[in-house]
């Protein structure tokens, strides 16, 4: 009986990782990626920009390294696991956090701007109304949220 139990165990522990990557090969819904990315397929781009707006979202891909994340990590977690709160060493985190969110943000909108510039006016039409309707959906979903609070 144990014997059948170890290897159910170990089949499935096999079996399981193989089926998750089948599946996100394109058999089921793929998350993640680029939000500006996920528009542009929307624009039905021609090779040349497809190639243009990969070559400047690469420009902009971020830089932090895993030693960088390694490090903010440890930060971290010396402030959360210290005898006492050091207000001092939080805030200096949340600084350079928010220092580096700010650099990413714009980068992304550096890299927006860009892309739209290699768009034809009528691309950018198009761009312009999936932003008002993508705004409109998120505004709805909030407001969901709003008044699912209050209940």
């Amino acid at each position: 009986m144990k014997k059948l139990l170890v290897t159910t165990l170990v089949g499935a522990l096999v079996v399981a990782p193989v089926a998750f990557a089948a599946k996100s090969n394109g058999e089921g819904k793929q998350r993640g990626g680029h939000p500006a990315m996920k528009m542009m397929k929307q624009l039905d781009l021609t090779d040349e920009q497809k190639a243009q707006v990969k070559e400047i979202m690469q420009q902009h891909k971020p830089q932090a390294n895993a030693e960088q994340r390694q490090a903010m990590y440890q930060q971290r977690m010396e402030i959360i696991t210290a005898a006492s709160f050091d207000e001092g060493a939080a805030q200096a985190f949340i600084d350079v956090q928010q220092a580096n969110h700010q650099t990413r943000m714009m980068n992304m909108l550096q890299a927006q701007q860009e892309i739209y510039q290699v768009l034809t006016p009528e691309q950018q039409q198009k761009y312009q109304e999936l932003s008002a309707k993508k705004m409109e959906k998120q505004q709805k979903r909030m407001q969901k949220g709003d008044k699912k609070a209050q209940l």
